[in-house]
């Protein structure tokens, strides 16, 4: 597998580069705070930008001064990451200006100075912009002036980083030949019973006892050729009874093993012909990390079909959470076997969904359609208009809109965008996510 391009930030203590790491990660990974060298450790996060994946690395912050075991060793490790990456964010503190820290720190790594990209931060206006001219002193030809905390000046630095990766395949993942799948669900629903059924084997121990699966486990195992990596998950419980202890470590890794999956079998047990809100949060998880989402209706065959068949059950779920329509149903029974072999070729299309791309021309093609039909109106001071889009990522299908303003879409029209998306580019089973982006940002 090919090992992704590296990315690191560096800097001198609160120039703000765990601010900028969680911007360019899309959420809050490392710890920030006011008070300078909260980082110590390197931190390290996937991410993507126009279609290309690469790591981030947010280093310590660069002291100088220190002498100690410690600060020496977070120095060796900020050089350490430099040199491994491929491209180096260099990040410089407007409200300091030059320093004699930022000197000592470039000169460390003077060698390396082909790969810098120097990011003057906390640029917030014209006067600031002006201000950062300063940083020319440092040598360098030219500045990319950006606001972390609010997002100024991001895409055009991040353009520029991707410009300097090596060249590979548009959308190329180190993980495209592995498919992950998760199951999650309450406790006791049957998650243990459906992983040994898939894979033919007793793996996992499966008992009446609610909580025996204490941890996640990870099975990897072929598939007419491909590798399938399937994790069962301890259940998840409700807010009130995993507060403390053992069953809040687990049902915690269980909410985290999320983001690491394609494919995330929610599993319902439906013998009491009834869905809960436990069940409920259960697939919302799933959904707010973006992932391919199967719901299994487990233990199907305990179900009086008389008063509860297929249609009606796929109704109550929808109205119930009717934020994943776009996630085919399954009913299965762990006991006897049946529909378990429908599971695996189910999440190989839906594998096959996120990694759809839709060119360029189609999908304008595609707005300018829907847009004429219903174009957007009055709102907050504006009406939007959108130039054009394109798709900028996979896992999940992401596509950047280019507009005159944002805030001129409210949430309706993006939902009419999506549901739009869907109804002629079909992605069943996966979330899609639509961005807008001015044009002169």
């Amino acid at each position: 597998m090919k090992q992704l391009s590296s990315v690191a930030i560096i800097g001198k203590p609160n120039s703000g580069k765990s601010t900028l790491f969680n911007r360019i990660v899309g959420g809050r990974k490392a710890i920030t705070h006011a008070a300078p060298g909260v980082t110590r450790d390197t931190m390290r996060e996937k991410t993507s930008w126009n279609g290309k994946e690469f790591t981030v690395v947010d280093t310590g912050g660069f002291d100088s001064e220190g002498d100690d075991a410690l600060q020496h060793e977070i120095r060796k490790r900020i050089v350490s990451s430099a040199v491994s990456a491929e491209v180096i964010i260099f990040l410089a503190d407007l409200k300091t200006g030059p320093t004699s820290e930022d000197m000592l720190l470039l000169k460390s790594i003077r060698k390396l100075r082909n790969k810098i990209i120097c990011v003057v931060n906390k640029v917030e206006s014209t006067n600031d912009e002006i201000e950062s001219n300063d940083f020319y002193s440092l040598g360098f030809s030219r500045l990319f002036t950006i606001s972390a905390l609010h997002g100024r000046g991001i895409g055009d630095m991040l353009d520029e980083v991707v410009s300097r990766l090596q060249p590979e395949d548009t959308f190329h993942s180190v993980d495209d030949d592995i498919i992950k799948i998760d199951l999650i669900g309450k406790p006791n629903v049957g998650k243990s019973s459906i992983v040994n059924k898939l894979i033919g084997k007793e793996e996992n121990i499966v008992s009446e006892e609610q909580g025996t699966t204490r941890d996640t486990i990870n099975l990897r195992f072929k598939y007419y050729g491909k590798d399938v990596v399937v994790t069962d998950t301890a259940g998840i419980r409700r807010k009130s009874r995993k507060s403390r202890g053992l069953e809040g470590l687990t049902s915690l890794k269980s909410e985290r093993s999320v983001g690491n999956a394609d494919i995330v079998l929610a599993v319902i047990d439906v013998s009491n012909n009834r869905i809960t809100k436990q069940d409920i949060k259960v697939i919302s998880i799933a959904h707010k990390a973006r992932k391919g989402i199967i719901i299994l209706l487990n233990k199907w065959d305990l179900v009086d079909k008389t008063d509860l068949d297929y249609q009606t059950f796929k109704k109550v779920i929808h109205k119930s959470i009717p934020f994943v329509e776009y996630a085919p149903i399954i009913t299965v029974s762990a006991k006897t076997g049946t529909r378990i072999g429908a599971i695996l070729p189910k999440c190989f299309e839906i594998q096959g969904e996120r990694i759809k791309k839709i060119p360029t021309p189609e999908f304008n093609k595609f707005l300018n359609k829907v847009t004429s039909i219903n174009p957007p109106g009055y709102y907050k001071g504006g009406i939007g208009k959108i130039f054009y889009g394109t798709q900028t990522d996979i896992k999940p299908p992401t596509f950047t809109l280019f507009v005159n303003n944002p805030s001129y879409f409210p949430r309706s029209y993006r939902r009419y965008i999506n549901n739009q998306l869907r109804k002629v580019f079909t992605f069943e089973g996966t979330a899609v996510r639509i961005r807008f982006r001015s044009r002169e940002h």
